[in-house]
């Protein structure tokens, strides 16, 4: 476990008979970036339920910072900073931009030692200083992603779980936010959960690839996407498709 940010061994959990995880053996380090995918119902963000204390599992280990953290409340996940990203977007519609992340840094002042970061600068990083005063619920849907990233980074993750950061995105929203990602991890570990696959090849990363909640492949986005049985089963695309 030594080096390592967060490590899973054997994680299961079932839900009515169904094996939504099964066995998975996880490592993340400091500065990692990893990509889940695979077809709905796989078990991807099960397993982010697992990794950010949300889900209790029915078996197997969590380690954080090699400290065991199986089935302990997911408030201490919080704390030691694993910030999960829902599906869709999560903000205060009817508090503006900036106090959005205002709000989002109060329980890092209310249960860290470490100073809160600053809303300006957040807003410079995702690129929203111009709509700091608009209303939340008054964004597009890929500012409303940006925003909620930003408000993850008022939290200063040291595990940044992102479940479909790019549904619904644009292609150009979707590049920004690689790059915005790829800035990311030169501060955090990153786990990104996508079904976009034009997204998951430009970040560039070691992907995984769950179904019927196993890690069946893993390696880099051009080995997988060169998998025919990868290509024709679990990502569910044409060859020609897939690759590209």
């Amino acid at each position: 476990m030594a080096g390592y940010l967060m490590q899973g061994t054997g994680l299961s959990r079932a839900f009515g008979g169904i094996n939504a995880v099964a066995g998975v053996d996880i490592a993340i380090g400091p500065r990692d970036l990893l990509c889940v995918i695979g077809p709905n119902g796989a078990g991807k963000s099960t397993l982010a339920g697992l990794l950010s204390g949300a889900i209790i599992p029915g078996a197997g280990e969590l380690y954080l910072d090699g400290e065991r953290v199986t089935a302990r409340p997911m408030h201490e996940f919080c704390r030691r900073g694993v910030v999960r990203k829902f599906q869709g977007t999560n903000t205060f519609l009817t508090m503006s931009v900036r106090d959005n992340l205002v709000v989002a840094g109060l329980g890092v002042a209310a249960c860290r030692v470490s100073p809160v970061p600053d809303p300006d600068a957040v807003l410079e990083e995702v690129g929203l200083s111009g709509q700091a005063g608009e209303l939340a619920g008054h964004l597009p849907h890929g500012e409303r992603q940006w925003l909620e990233i930003g408000m993850a980074m008022m939290c200063q993750p040291a595990l940044l779980l992102l479940d479909e950061p790019a549904a619904g995105l644009s292609a150009n929203d979707a590049q920004r936010l690689v790059r915005l990602i790829l800035r990311l991890r030169e501060r955090c570990a990153v786990l990104a959960i996508e079904h976009d696959l034009g997204f998951v090849q430009s970040l560039e990363c070691e992907t995984w690839v769950m179904h019927r909640g196993q890690v069946v492949r893993q390696g880099s986005y051009a080995e997988i996407a060169g998998d025919e049985e990868i290509r024709r089963i679990y990502l569910g695309r044409g060859a020609k498709h897939a690759a590209h």
